[in-house]
């Protein structure tokens, strides 16, 4: 079973009790911007490496 989000209330929670939409809102936002930057690092990441896979395949080339 997936592990809940934090700061996100369970769907059965919500069935429940409801929410209010500004509330809800406000926490999608914040989930959003969190993927966001997380996507950002990642893209980085893949970047740097790329650029030490073409490195290192120059230098073989260069033997």
């Amino acid at each position: 079973m997936q592990p809940d989000l934090p700061n996100v209330p369970k769907a059965a929670e919500v069935s429940a009790q409801g929410i209010a939409l500004g509330e809800m809102n406000k926490i999608l936002l914040e989930k959003i911007e969190e993927l966001t930057l997380y996507i950002i690092q990642q893209d980085k990441r893949i970047e740097y490496l790329e650029q030490i896979v073409t490195t290192n395949d120059i230098k073989k080339e260069n033997r």
